[in-house]
């Protein structure tokens, strides 16, 4: 519960942030990765696989283009989005 209740809350702090900071020119957006499949154990692997549609957890180096483009010019009219990378787990 504690998790969800973090997570929410920090979704509300990014759109807020927007709203407050956005005429000083300061974006705020929030980037929702999934689990890395490094160091876990092959059992929780082949279960949590199958909560995922696309059946596996990200490598550690996936998220690096969602970083780049937040902090480049490419995403310079976007605030208070919250960019989802986790494989499609959260469209169930």
């Amino acid at each position: 519960m504690a998790y969800s209740v973090v997570k929410s809350g920090l979704i509300g702090l990014t759109k807020y942030l927007a709203t407050y900071w956005g005429e000083d020119g300061v974006r705020v957006n929030a980037l929702c990765p999934g689990g890395v499949g490094e160091n876990v154990s092959a059992h929780f692997l082949r279960r949590i696989s199958k909560l995922i549609p696309m059946s596996r957890m990200a490598r550690g180096n996936e998220y690096q283009g969602a970083v780049v483009f937040l902090v480049s010019e490419a995403s310079s009219y976007m605030t208070g989005a919250v960019v989802v990378v986790d494989g499609g787990r959260t469209c169930w």
